[in-house]
């Protein structure tokens, strides 16, 4: 069946695809750690093109997939990779190797996702204590209403 072989084709060039983006990761893992801003955008690009490609060859899988589950007489939905590895052997090393780098991507992504999850705390807190308004003042001026107490800032733009 030439099918087989034009998916298995795809399935390598997917599981590469997926080693670059681990690739990129790993160095959007470095550059949060780094604190980089520079080269946390220059990754996030690179990721992006190379998501692109993944959609690609993504299209193109299930086209090839559909038209293996007509000539096996089943919904394209549901045929898996487990199944057509099972019934084409030539399928097994590609499937092994896609399973290994979609694990591995996806815990590094699940750590970036962290990093930048206290990236963020990081800054609200930032925020926060910059623009904190007093609650209430100990003193008010002689004669002077609470709310006519005079803002504390962080920053006194006073010279």
């Amino acid at each position: 069946m030439p099918d087989i072989k034009q998916l298995n084709e795809n399935l390598k060039q997917q599981a590469s695809l997926y080693k670059e983006l681990k690739h990129y990761a790993q160095m959007k893992q470095q550059a949060l750690l780094k604190n980089d801003l520079h080269e946390i955008e220059a990754t996030t690009i690179q990721e992006e093109q190379l998501l692109l490609e993944a959609s690609r060859l993504e299209k193109e899988r299930l086209l090839w997939a559909e038209q293996i589950a007509q000539h096996l007489g089943k919904a394209p939905e549901s045929i898996t990779l487990k199944e057509l590895a099972e019934r084409f052997p030539e399928l097994t090393d590609v499937k092994t190797e896609l399973e290994n780098v979609v694990m591995n991507l996806k815990e590094v992504n699940e750590l970036n996702n962290q990093l930048l999850k206290q990236a963020m705390k990081v800054i609200d807190l930032t925020l926060s204590v910059i623009t904190a308004q007093p609650s209430g003042s100990t003193y008010n001026r002689p004669g002077g209403k609470e709310s006519e107490a005079k803002t504390v800032h962080f920053l006194d733009r006073n010279i």
